[in-house]
Order: C-alpha cells, then sequence, then structure tokens
C-alpha cells in the first residue's frame, strides 16, 4: 500500500475537523420561557428549518439533513409538547409556535431561512408568512395546504367532536386506526407505518389534543392567510389526493406552485427519501430564482 504524503493526511485531519464542527444534535435553545430541542448541520449561507407534524418530530427529517447540509445549514426542530422539547405550557396555539420559530431565527441568527413544514406545519408556515415576513425569504409545505382552507360545516363539526371523543376514550387505539386507514397507502411498507403509530402513542395525550384543536382552529383562517402571503407558496405534495393548485393560485396573494412525490402516504420524506430530495431541491431551485 502506498504512503500517504504528510501533506495529504493534514487535509483529510482538517476535513474532519471542520465536518465535526458543523454538526450539532439535540442542543436547546430557551424560547418564549420553554426549551427547544433541535438539530443543526452544514453551514451554508441559507438556512433550511424544517418543522415536523402532528405527534412527531425532528428525527423524520435525518434523510434530508444527511442530503441537503453540503449546501446549506439544516436546522431541524421539535416544536414545544413533542420530541425533546418543553412541555410546560398551558396554551398550544399555533400562534405560540410562530412566535418559538421567529423568536429561535432571532436567538441563533439563523440567516436567508427558508421554512419548511410537513402536515399541520403548513399553517405554521402561513403565520409565519403574515405576520413574520422579514425573518424568512421562503416557503415549503410538505403534503398540506392542498386547497384554499373551506370552513367546516355543522355536520363536520360534529364529525370532530365524535372523534375527540374516541380519542378522549381510547387515545392509542384511535390514532393507530386513522393512521392506517388514512395516511398511508395499503402498499406502505409495515416498519414505516409502525414507526408512525409508536411515535403517536408516545406523545402526551392531552398536549396532542390540545394542539389538534388548535390546528382545527387556525385552519379556518388559511384562507384569508392565503390572500396575505408575501412568498410564494410552494409545496411537495404526494399525488396520492388532489391539489387544486388552480384554486390555491388564485388566493394565494404570492401564487402557488406544486412539485410531488408519486406513491407515498402522508410522510414522503421517510417513506421515498431520495425521490421527496430530488423534489424538494427543484422547489429549492425555484426559490433561489426568485
Amino acid at each position: 500500500m502506498k504512503a500517504r504524503s504528510p501533506i495529504l493526511l493534514l487535509v483529510i485531519i482538517l476535513v474532519s475537523c471542520n465536518s465535526a464542527v458543523d454538526r450539532k444534535e439535540n442542543v436547546t435553545a430557551k424560547v418564549n420561557n420553554t426549551t427547544i430541542a433541535y438539530n443543526q448541520y452544514g453551514n451554508g449561507d441559507t438556512t433550511l428549518l424544517f418543522v415536523h407534524g402532528w405527534c412527531i418530530n425532528k428525527e423524520y427529517w435525518n434523510d434530508q439533513s444527511k442530503y441537503f447540509s453540503d449546501k446549506y445549514k439544516v436546522v431541524t426542530l421539535d416544536l414545544p409538547g413533542f420530541g425533546r422539547s418543553g412541555k410546560n405550557r398551558s396554551e398550544w396555539t399555533f400562534e405560540n409556535y410562530t412566535d418559538d420559530i421567529s423568536e429561535l431565527i432571532k436567538a441563533e441568527k439563523l440567516k436567508n431561512v427558508i421554512l419548511i413544514g410537513h402536515s399541520m406545519s403548513g399553517d405554521i408556515l402561513l403565520l409565519m408568512d403574515t405576520k413574520y415576513p422579514e425573518s424568512i425569504i421562503g416557503i415549503v409545505g410538505i403534503d398540506n395546504l392542498k386547497r384554499p382552507g373551506v370552513k367546516l360545516s355543522e355536520e363536520e363539526r360534529k364529525r370532530v367532536e365524535r372523534f375527540f371523543a374516541m380519542m378522549d376514550s381510547s387515545f392509542s387505539g384511535t390514532v393507530e386506526a386513522y393512521t392506517k386507514e388514512n395516511l398511508f397507502r395499503p402498499s406502505a411498507d409495515t416498519s414505516i407505518v409502525n414507526r408512525v403509530i409508536n411515535d403517536f402513542k408516545m406523545n402526551d395525550s392531552v398536549i396532542a389534543m390540545k394542539v389538534l384543536r388548535s390546528l382545527i382552529d387556525v385552519s379556518q383562517k388559511e384562507k384569508d392567510m392565503m390572500q396575505q402571503l408575501k412568498h410564494t407558496l410552494y409545496l411537495v405534495n404526494s399525488d396520492s389526493d388532489t391539489t387544486h393548485i388552480d384554486s390555491l393560485k388564485k388566493y394565494c396573494n404570492a401564487s402557488a406552485e406544486v412539485v410531488y412525490v408519486h406513491g407515498t402516504g402522508h410522510y414522503p420524506m421517510i417513506e421515498k427519501p431520495t425521490e421527496f430530495n430530488d423534489a424538494l431541491e427543484k422547489v429549492l431551485g425555484l426559490i433561489g430564482k426568485k
């Protein structure tokens, strides 16, 4: 075997040291009297700030952290009430979540932030863009915001209340049945389905239900918020459901665009991470041209 030159060894050591500096996992910041846990990778000029959906956590973005950290600074956080973040609150509103993210951006001095939100965090995107538009340069929804917000009918409200009653009676059983029936395709990888179900069950059911009620409340304001957006609404959605892009273009003040991931359920970032990363990379390219 050929001996490596001292210069080559020095380069390898320096690269290794730099890689270690670029990686911070499960660090915390105190924001609005609550601890927020987050991971940070990379040193790019643009920050990709990933926000998870209901009852899951920042680890759902691990494939994206690895893929995008060569070019971007990647930050993935646990929203208060979930993952490793604090649970010391009495009110669980999306307005509070929006304030949390704004304060985290300032506290950690994150620059050129593209906010990426899965599922329920689509409403955090809308709130951030209407309340703190100067804090971000782009918003990307992940399998959410598929149509302009529709007000719940009286019958729909009754169905919602029946669902909450079922969760109150048996949270674990209800979320397991709902997940299997509504959030995945029949052909989905069983290990991924079970991962989501297990993560749901590990959460504090009281907090989870309060957050879900808050989501229903804020979702009734989606159409109004879309009409106030300062940035284009970009979506990376599964093609399992229809995204009403023509209606979204009409209602979103700065228009809307969608890129699809084929053949997944509600969690494309873990079901088909390679295809998802390609789709998100395409969207990031579009934002970069703005």
